[in-house]
């Protein structure tokens, strides 16, 4: 294993070359200069960056935003939901087991679904209610914290909607996971909390910009309306089956693969580096070697696999590898609520 490292710290020793020479060379620029110093304005102007070529890509190619952002962003953003929501966090036992068996919990319930037990796939969205509603009480100073009662009734209603309409709630839940890591980012991670409100007010500004206005249907005449044998009202038909005309359902679509990219970022760049010491930014091998820590050798070499697999797999069939990424991905949103119910009861995360 230390020869595998030592191999893979090699090879990523060019990038961290060019990485460093394209910093001196930004940090020549005195307004870049001010921005890339310090993190509290580098973390929000990048994110800010990456918003803006995610918004352009959204009106002109959503579905290649759909399609390639999990294939390529999907596992790693994943493993970094485990490593920033679980590994690095100073959990108990009882906490830190609560979070990863309801993940392997809801993730188990999913592999059945794709081995051909659909049914136990009904008791999804009870159990991930159930799930948020044990996080919080396991946070709560005590079981009459007014805090600890209030999620645990809209945990209840939620299971209670889940139930009856479970794909309606199931819709709801893709929309706003993408928001959720945002605010776990501005309101957890976020070092500069004025500035993480400003990113916010822009993201929504843009989400409404691309809702409300003719930009999704413009996009949709002199863009790419298909890729990847995805077409956007193929999309619209997943998304946005409540929205009522094409220029709406188009809206919402590229409002979902905008904030679906930005949404990596925060996972990939944010929060990562909200959690560095210092002012520095993390180097290709000293991520590398942050991941062994976190998962291990033999977990680190499984993530890996993955990481290469889920790619590999979308040369060969693209939609029906990230149908199946998207599937077994499902328990994270959820994980990531039952972390924040945790948090909410004054329990703050280690950053």
């Amino acid at each position: 294993m230390a020869a595998v490292l030592s191999s893979a710290e090699a090879w990523l020793g060019p990038l961290d070359r060019a990485r460093t020479a394209l910093f001196v060379r930004a940090l020549r620029i005195a307004p870049l200069r001010a921005v890339l110093v310090e993190k509290r304005r580098r973390v929000p102007a990048l994110l800010l960056l990456h918003a803006s070529a995610a918004f352009g890509l959204s009106v002109f190619s959503p579905t290649l935003l759909l399609v390639i952002g999990p294939l390529l962003l999907g596992v790693p953003h994943l493993l970094a939901d485990l490593r920033y929501l679980v590994l690095r966090q100073r959990l108990g036992a009882r906490a830190r087991a609560w979070l990863v068996g309801g993940s392997l919990l809801l993730l188990g319930l999913r592999l059945a679904d794709l081995a051909g037990s659909p049914a136990l796939l009904r008791f999804e969205l009870p159990l991930a209610a159930l799930w948020v509603a044990g996080g919080a009480a396991l946070g709560a100073p005590r079981l009459t914290d007014w805090r600890a009662w209030t999620i645990g009734g809209v945990a209840c209603a939620l299971a209670a909607v889940g139930w009856v309409t479970p794909g309606a709630v199931r819709i709801a839940m893709a929309h706003a996971h993408n928001v959720i890591a945002i605010a776990v980012w501005a309101f957890v991670f976020c070092q500069a909390r004025r500035r993480a409100l400003v990113v916010m007010a822009v993201l929504a500004a843009a989400t409404l910009l691309l809702v409300l206005s003719p930009l999704a249907w413009f996009g949709f005449k002199h863009g790419l309306a298909q890729s990847f044998g995805l077409h956007v009202f193929m999309a619209a038909d997943q998304l946005a089956p409540f929205a009522r005309g094409a220029p709406l359902a188009l809206g919402i679509v590229t409002s979902f693969a905008f904030l679906q990219s930005v949404h990596y970022a925060v996972w990939l760049h944010a929060i990562p580096q909200e959690t560095t010491r210092g002012e520095g930014s993390l180097s290709f091998r000293m991520s590398l070697r942050a991941l062994l820590r976190d998962f291990g050798p033999w977990g680190a070499a499984l993530a890996a696999l993955l990481v290469v697999v889920v790619p590999l797999g979308g040369l060969v069939a693209p939609l029906r590898t990230q149908s199946i990424y998207l599937s077994l991905a499902t328990f994270h949103g959820y994980l990531e609520l039952s972390a924040l119910a945790f948090w909410w009861q004054g329990r703050r995360p280690c950053s």
